[in-house]
């Protein structure tokens, strides 16, 4: 049942406007120097060309090659569109500090998925109220969700996922809104969400089957799955004009029955990537859907089929793991419906949720000061293969994350940040190649780049951290 408190607007607006604003800032404090993942470099890398030398084309290295031999990123089109702004924004920055564009681009760009992610709080909260929860029933969760799972880790990554996971839940939120410019927006949302990655098509059909199964008019129900449809036409176009084939889409989607069972096993379980052991408040999701289902059956049904959408799309493919990924990345998009259902939990319960996402929040805090991918690259050198990495416990990422922050904080102490960030590179394997991984990984530590202290940085992340803490405890009831 609602209590009197989620009927207050102002309570409910107070709410989200609080964890978004709080956490966003908890984000920025810890924003990254750069961009590592070859993903996010090409996305970004399609942005710069666009202002740079008005086409689509990236360096050698971050894309394939498309038409008349040009090289093309194999990635997705929304995150690089979004990212325009931000370059043009670099472009004048990068003039006034004698600075690289792409540094610049790159650093200001991490703005991006933290705004992204702190949205999606706000969204876990309103999604949580319209499945029945309280207030601080809300909060819990929204806090569970930002602190305590891999939307931490990924809120620093120029990743496609946390714009994803945004669409999602905006969707999810719209349809359980359910009036007819919702809907209209929510088709609207299915349609960008192919565009962020096309695993986002799985939106459309979902919103569309929940919104019939609660009796809407079909002209009204069918809005959101033909949003989806004609988000699939305009990639399919953006494919033809680069590719000269509509159905490049990327990385090659090799579906397999056989590839199934390694993979379930390995997005839910595995000491590498099982969501259990990243994201462990999402185990007392399941007492959220039983409470769910009692009141709210055709929400929680919802919710549920997104994940198992998501989560059978992507373990029918050899690369479920998603490579150097942190935990299982691909599931990103669908923890904000599965933590808003744990809202509705109440005394042991609740207290569960509450120490099973301090849990997470110790299991991904390395990242915050570390590329957690200096650890996939000592256990390289070092000749671990990736499967020892994906399922040996011994192995396991989560294990190893706080050494290898320590290291990567010591090299950091004995390199010129001006010499390593001198000129553009592309994302390298080793560590002694790389200059991501041989710095602090937060924001302030290449200032000495344009000559300002970092004492003058860390002065500024204390404060946007405290000033968001002191938020997030403001928004009690």
């Amino acid at each position: 049942m609602y209590s009197p408190q989620t009927t207050n607007n102002f309570s409910v607006q107070r709410l989200a406007w609080g964890l978004a604003l709080g956490t966003g800032l908890i984000y920025l404090a810890f924003l990254p120097p750069g961009i590592y993942s070859i993903d996010g470099n090409s996305m970004l890398a399609v942005a710069e060309s666009v202002v740079a030398r008005h086409n689509l084309t990236v360096p050698v290295g971050l894309g394939i090659p498309g038409r008349d031999g040009q090289i093309y990123s194999s990635w997705y089109p929304l995150q690089s569109l979004l990212a325009v702004p931000v370059v043009m924004t670099a472009s004048i920055a990068s003039h006034l500090l004698d600075v690289p564009l792409h540094f610049v681009a790159a650093a200001l760009a991490g703005v991006m998925p933290a705004i992204f992610t702190a949205a999606t709080v706000a969204l876990v909260a309103l999604i949580s109220l319209k499945l029945g929860s309280t207030l601080q029933g809300a909060r819990r969760a929204a806090l569970g969700f930002a602190l305590g799972t891999i939307a931490m880790v990924y809120a620093r990554t120029f990743y496609a996922e946390p714009l994803l996971s945004l669409l999602v839940a905006t969707g999810i939120y719209l349809v359980f809104v359910r009036c007819n410019r919702t809907i209209l927006l929510a088709a609207l949302v299915a349609l960008f969400a192919v565009l962020a990655k096309p695993t986002g098509i799985l939106l459309g059909p979902a919103l569309s089957a929940y919104l019939l199964l609660k009796k809407a008019p079909i002209r009204f129900g069918v809005i959101p799955a033909v949003g989806g449809g004609l988000g699939l036409l305009l990639y399919s176009f953006y494919n033809l004009l680069r590719f000269g084939n509509p159905l490049n889409f990327g990385p090659p989607w090799v579906f397999s029955l056989s590839a199934l069972p390694q993979g379930l096993t390995g997005l839910l379980f595995s000491p590498g990537r099982g969501i259990i052991w990243y994201c462990p408040a999402v185990l007392v999701a399941i007492l959220g859907f039983r409470q769910a289902g009692k009141t709210k059956p055709l929400e929680a049904l919802l919710i549920s089929a997104l994940f198992v959408g998501f989560l059978g799309l992507h373990s029918s493919v050899p690369y479920w793991h998603g490579g150097w990924s942190w935990g299982p990345r691909y599931l990103l998009p669908v923890l904000p419906g599965l933590m808003a259902m744990t809202s509705l939990l109440e005394g042991k319960a609740a207290k569960g949720l509450v120490y099973l996402s301090f849990l997470g929040f110790l299991i991904n805090a390395p990242t915050l000061v570390s590329f957690y991918e200096r650890y996939y690259a000592e256990a390289n050198e070092k000749g671990i293969s990736d499967n020892e990495l994906y399922w040996s416990p011994a192995r396991a990422p989560l294990l190893h994350a706080w050494g290898a922050a320590s290291r990567e904080v010591r090299d950091a102490r004995n390199q010129d940040v001006r010499e390593l960030f001198s000129k553009r590179s592309t994302p390298s394997e080793t560590i002694a190649s790389s200059r991501a991984l041989r710095v602090v990984a937060v924001w302030w530590w290449v200032l000495p780049i344009v000559h300002i202290p970092r004492s003058v940085g860390i002065a500024c992340s204390l404060a946007m951290v405290s000033w968001g803490c002191w938020v997030l405890l403001r928004v009690r009831f």
